[in-house]
């Protein structure tokens, strides 16, 4: 049940990010996240899991952006 409940919970995440993208706002979903801080905060109990943290808002066009490095698609992809 745990293991269903996280695919699930993953699945809620996406359509949330892809509904978020809908009215033009930006999300990141986050991994390495503190979570016994995020429970502490959220006043969780500690057998509660988190699934992961989500960020949300409105693109700053002024925001510090580094180059980004993509490796080509011929390179990763490769019928068999």
């Amino acid at each position: 049940m745990r293991i269903v409940a996280h695919k699930s919970a993953g699945l809620a995440a996406q359509n949330f990010m892809i509904s978020m993208a809908a009215i033009n706002y930006d999300t990141c979903p986050m991994e390495g996240s503190d979570t016994i801080l995020i429970k502490k905060i959220l006043d969780l109990p500690i057998g509660a899991e988190i699934n992961m943290v989500i960020g949300c808002g409105v693109r700053d066009e002024k925001g510090i952006y580094a180059p980004q490095f993509r490796i080509p698609f011929e390179e990763v992809y490769f019928e068999i």
